[in-house]
Parts: structure tokens; C-alpha cells; sequence
């Protein structure tokens, strides 16, 4: 036990070490925001960092000069005759995923496939404008691979990216140390 000179009382050390002027929803949810942002972006440092192989073969097939998975090809030249060539493609995210199908008449087994998207801003030959282009990579437990290459609703991405930095930014907001409201006069 500890004796506060303040309040001439008694206090337990625990009522000290934890007795803090902000309010603890705040700093809980300050916690939680922190855990949704590291949620959110750390997948995409992580690709950006260690990228997956197979969708790096599809964005360079899709620059003049790369040669497409053969399991891409088609999806590759069908990107390529509806929009050019790709020039330049920015990474902005990353999405690894696993989904499981079921068969209800019992007649097979479930299947898992893993779901790889990387989201880019891309500019091609054909379109005056940048687009957001996601590859995507389906993968069965057989090694059976599939790939979608689709435009992206620009919404979509600011939506994701905004909503865990605006709780961010409210939590820190509510966590930030304030001054007195007593002032001498």
C-alpha cells in the first residue's frame, strides 16, 4: 500500500498505476483501432515485401515482354486486347484469403481453394485514364490454379483504407491528453 501525500488517504498501488485523466472507452478504443490499421495494411507490406510469384508473372505478361502461368493465358490476352498493354501498375493492396465449398448431396467431399488478390493502379495503352485492376489467383488443394483479372470500384479501396485511419484518428483524438478546465483568476 502506498500513502498519497494528495489525498491523505490510503491507496493501493493498483489504484495508482491505472488511475489515468482519460477515459478508458478511449484508450480501449485506441487499442482496437490500432489492431483494425494493422489489420488492414500489414497484408500489403507484407506483399509488397515478399510479392506472390504467380501474380508477378501475370502483371509482367501484361507488359510487353513477360510470358504469362499458362494456367493465365487466356485471361492475360483478353486484358491486353480490351485495354493495351500495361505500362505502369502501382501496388495499393493485397488480399490473401482461403474459402471451402460443400457439397450438400454428400457425393464429395469439401474443397478449400486460396484466394490471392493484388490491387493495383494501373495505366494502359488503350485508356487515357489510371484504373484499379485487381489479379486475382484461385488455388485448390490439387495445385489447380485459376486467375480473374477485373477493374476496381475506386470507392471500394478508399472505403477500406479510410475507415481504420478516421478511427484512428477519432481514438487518438479521445486519448490525447487535455488541459486543466480549472484556471486560477
Amino acid at each position: 500500500m502506498v500513502f498519497s501525500l494528495r489525498s491523505a488517504r490510503w491507496a493501493t498501488s493498483e489504484e495508482t498505476i491505472f488511475k489515468s485523466s482519460r477515459p478508458t472507452y478511449a484508450i480501449i478504443l485506441l487499442a482496437l483501432s490500432v489492431l483494425f490499421m494493422c489489420a488492414t495494411f500489414l497484408p500489403l507490406l507484407y506483399s509488397v515485401l515478399l510479392p506472390n510469384e504467380d501474380i508477378e508473372r501475370v502483371v509482367g505478361a501484361l507488359r510487353e515482354g513477360g510470358t504469362a502461368p499458362s494456367d493465365a493465358e487466356t485471361v492475360v490476352e483478353q486484358a491486353k486486347a480490351a485495354a493495351g498493354s500495361l505500362t505502369t501498375a502501382i501496388q495499393v493492396g493485397y488480399y490473401s484469403g482461403v474459402t471451402a465449398t460443400f457439397h450438400l448431396s454428400g457425393s464429395h467431399s469439401s474443397e478449400q481453394a486460396k484466394v490471392s488478390q493484388t490491387t493495383y493502379i494501373a495505366w494502359f495503352q488503350k485508356r487515357p485514364r489510371p484504373m484499379l485492376v485487381a489479379i486475382t489467383l484461385y488455388a485448390n488443394d490439387e495445385g489447380q490454379k485459376a486467375y480473374g483479372i477485373s477493374e476496381v470500384d475506386p470507392a471500394r479501396v478508399v472505403r477500406a483504407y479510410a475507415v481504420p485511419i478516421f478511427l484512428l484518428g477519432v481514438s487518438a483524438f479521445l486519448v490525447r491528453k487535455r488541459k486543466s478546465s480549472t484556471t486560477a483568476y
